[in-house]
């Protein structure tokens, strides 16, 4: 393929369903022309906006106040800064070294589960992920919809968590936008008795 048919291929023939193709094209292109799957995956992983926002909330409600108590960082606004004198490439390097190791040594104790409140490993397939958006085609919580307001993402949630024994039936699943989703996080959703509001 030359460069002119494959800047044509994404600029005109490219059919999405999700951001999944352009991504993995750009990567590629920014990585020379080749990159392993866990390269690719990460580079996903970033550009998740969900799980940024999953990760912003994570971050201001543990590592920060206990760093920030533990006199290791300070907090200004959205900016943290790392309280200690200039480091040289040693010492940054010494750090970096010890967090990796205390990291692997926890994963190593605790396994990949420390990550479950993302890692789905039965995901909703494709196909009931389709009904369930086209039967509720807005947030069940909010009332938000992308027809009213196109910076709405809608997910589809499990009203019963996966982690707490959940299914990916129909009947257990419902159409949140991405700001009550993360509100929502892992609670069981079945005692939510405000519906929403129809009336315009």
């Amino acid at each position: 393929m030359t460069f002119d048919d494959l800047l044509k291929f994404v600029e005109s023939e490219l059919r999405m369903s999700h951001v999944y193709q352009p991504l993995l094209i750009s990567f590629l292109v920014e990585s020379g022309g080749a990159a392993t799957v866990r390269q690719l995956a990460q580079e996903f992983a970033l550009a998740d906006e969900a799980s940024v926002l999953h990760y912003e909330k994570r971050i201001k409600e543990m590592p920060v106040p206990v760093l920030a108590k533990r006199g290791v960082i300070s907090k200004r606004a959205e900016l943290i800064e790392l309280q200690v004198d200039k480091l040289t490439y040693v010492q940054s390097s010494q750090i970096r070294a010890a967090c990796e190791k205390r990291i692997a040594d926890f994963l190593e104790k605790r396994g990949i589960e420390i990550w479950s409140g993302l890692l789905e490993l039965d995901p909703v397939p494709s196909t009931v992920r389709y009904d369930v958006l086209k039967r509720d085609r807005k947030c069940v919580l909010c009332g938000a919809a992308p027809e009213a307001d196109t910076a709405v993402r809608l997910h589809v949630d499990h009203i019963v968590p996966r982690s707490k024994g959940g299914s990916n039936d129909m009947s257990n699943l419902q159409v949140l936008c991405a700001e009550c989703n993360l509100g929502k996080s892992n609670r069981d959703d079945t005692a939510f008795v405000e519906p929403v509001n129809e009336e315009i």
